[in-house]
């Protein structure tokens, strides 16, 4: 699945919003922490237009990284590249098969793993063994952003909860084909599939977006998912 640039740049500072404070505050500790000079190995899975790194390298700032960009999309590569943290390498690949064939890093060596606005996309028990290969032992993995199946419209209109239930339905297709996907109940079942995989949670939190249309152009386009003229 791919998504209009446009459209992802309209959205970042409303996933921004949505993020927990206190998981980011925990993840910029972590970093604080590690060994001074120390460029921690970071990979972005399904990484977009690399909105997630480019968070990442300001809360670990002033510290440098090495950082890895990981799609399939490479117009959303070359993007991620041109506008994430220096030497951002691309990794063009299925993310949930070992990076290493593709020029990624090795499983077992990274110290941090992001993926925001992912787990809906993909069946979570896979994303979540793939996280729990490729991690280092003391490293962080931060899935972030995913839908968890409640939406709410202000103000109220008879036709809410039938849009709602097309929304779902239209998340959940794939689900008939591929075990365990995510879709409009990730949010809830992604801690669990982490679990299982063998992570420990450290946090597991709501993320919460408020997009109105009263917001200009950017509001109205995250909205309609409709790229700028």
């Amino acid at each position: 699945m791919s998504f209009e640039a446009d459209w992802l740049a309209a959205r970042a500072p409303y996933d921004e919003a949505a993020l927990d404070q206190a998981a980011i505050a925990h993840l910029a500790a972590w970093g604080a922490a590690l060994p001074p000079g120390y460029a921690p190995r970071v990979v972005d899975l399904g990484s977009g237009t690399g909105a997630a790194l480019r968070r990442v390298a300001r809360w670990l700032a002033p510290r440098p990284l090495v950082a890895y960009a990981v799609d399939q999309d490479a117009a959303l590569l070359t993007r991620a590249v041109a506008t994430g943290p220096a030497g951002t390498r691309p990794v063009r690949c299925d993310l949930l098969r070992p990076l290493a064939a593709a020029g990624g890093p090795a499983d077992g060596s990274v110290d941090l793993i992001v993926g925001h606005a992912l787990a809906d996309l993909l069946p979570l028990d896979r994303l979540a063994e793939r996280a729990a290969a490729l991690v280092r032992p003391g490293g962080l993995v931060h899935l972030a952003l995913a839908y968890d199946g409640l939406t709410a419209f202000a103000p109220d209109a008879p036709l809410d909860a039938e849009m709602i239930a097309a929304f779902h339905r239209h998340m959940d297709r794939p689900a008939h084909r591929m075990l365990g996907y995510g879709g409009s109940t990730a949010g809830r079942r992604l801690g669990p599939a982490l679990a299982t995989a063998g992570l420990d949670i450290l946090a597991d939190a709501p993320s919460v977006w408020e997009v109105r249309a009263q917001d200009g152009e950017a509001g109205r386009r995250v909205l309609a998912r409709r790229p700028h003229p």
